[in-house]
């Protein structure tokens, strides 16, 4: 089963300018669900799991979306795949590493996605581009009250929706928002300031989530728990927190231009010579000199690209990707040589202004 098609992305939601992008990369929101009467995925034998994707299947086959959505059983496709559709964040780290029966129904161009035995039995998922949360919670509020007529999710009067994980219990619902925070990393204040992020009551986390450390200047805030909020209430919660976090790098940016303008911007060009012409760039090179170059597109000191391109990059350069695009197994060498062919290429036309 071939996956090359989500390589060419155009349309594809983080391909599309959201609100205060020039900040926020992207907005996600989750829900998780279980069934009544059914094991949880890591405590269900295979026959159990099966029953699960299957019933999920078809009640997801009922929503206006299904003619768009393209359903995969994960333990029939190869680990590279599954670690291709981690990237492109269809599905986590942690369902595509999970044994036994699993599955996903995506929709990759509405960033859409429907995980099925990851932790839970199900967990819905969209992505905005932007600062987009309420958009996005709309359509998942939309999408769960639709399978909740045909899906009986298990529910506890005091607890609410009852979860694998105990903090997920309530409304099991999250909401995130990843952000590139290169001004307040700069001048050494982002580890403060995500200390004050924690807390009000929210996470920090890494480029993906759960699963990373935190990469260069990007960070994902998202709540910490969920029992007893409601799911709009957590939304502007996240919401009011990240606009605060927005209002404060662009302020910090300016303050930083306005003291050390010529030091960064030869940090911009020469990021971008090393990632145009360099024959070799790991993974790491690569994500410090994209964060540099979102700057330099940010403070209109490059030309010939913009952000949604850059957050094309952001996922091209993952080694799953390179694996695909190269139509090869790559060993570490391989992987480096193939990200700054890919790097060079997207590049090529980028000069400063």
């Amino acid at each position: 089963m071939a996956f090359e098609e989500l390589l060419t992305s155009a349309n594809d939601w983080y391909m599309q300018p959201g609100p205060s992008c020039e900040v926020v990369v992207s907005s996600r929101v989750r829900f998780a669900r279980n069934l009544e009467g059914k094991k949880f995925p890591h405590h269900a034998n295979a026959i159990e799991q099966k029953e699960v994707v299957d019933q999920i299947q078809k009640a997801v086959a009922t929503l206006p979306q299904a003619q768009n959505l393209r359903f995969v059983r994960l333990n029939e496709i190869s680990s590279l795949d599954r670690q291709f559709l981690t990237e492109h964040q269809l599905i986590s780290a942690e369902h595509a590493a999970s044994l036994g029966e699993r599955a996903v129904a995506f929709n990759a161009k509405e960033g859409l996605s429907f995980l099925i035995n990851e932790e839970d039995h199900l967990r819905l998922q969209v992505f905005r581009a932007g600062l987009n949360l309420k958009e996005g919670f709309q359509l998942l509020s939309e999408l769960e009250q639709a399978l909740a007529l045909k899906l009986p999710f298990a529910k506890d009067p005091q607890l609410g929706y009852l979860t694998a994980c105990p903090t997920n219990l309530g409304m099991a619902f999250r909401a995130s928002v990843m952000l590139h925070l290169p001004a307040l990393v700069y001048s050494n204040r982002a580890v403060q300031v995500l200390q004050g992020v924690t807390q009000v009551g929210l996470t920090v986390r890494g480029l993906q989530g759960e699963t990373t450390q935190l990469a260069s200047a990007f960070f994902q805030i998202s709540n910490n728990s969920s029992l007893g909020k409601r799911g709009a209430e957590i939304v502007d919660h996240v919401d009011r927190i990240a606009r605060q976090l927005v209002e404060l790098e662009l302020n910090t940016q300016k303050t930083v231009f306005q003291q050390e303008g010529l030091k960064i911007q030869d940090r911009i060009c020469r990021s971008l010579g090393t990632l145009k012409h360099a024959k070799v760039v790991t993974l790491q090179e690569a994500l410090d000199g994209l964060s540099a170059l979102r700057v330099g597109v940010e403070q209109k000191i490059l030309n010939g690209i913009d952000l949604p391109k850059l957050n094309n990059l952001l996922i091209l350069i993952q080694p799953a990707h390179l694996a695909k695009i190269a139509a090869r197994e790559m060993n570490p060498e391989l992987e480096a040589m193939e990200r700054a062919r890919i790097l060079g290429m997207h590049l090529k036309n980028v000069e400063a202004a």
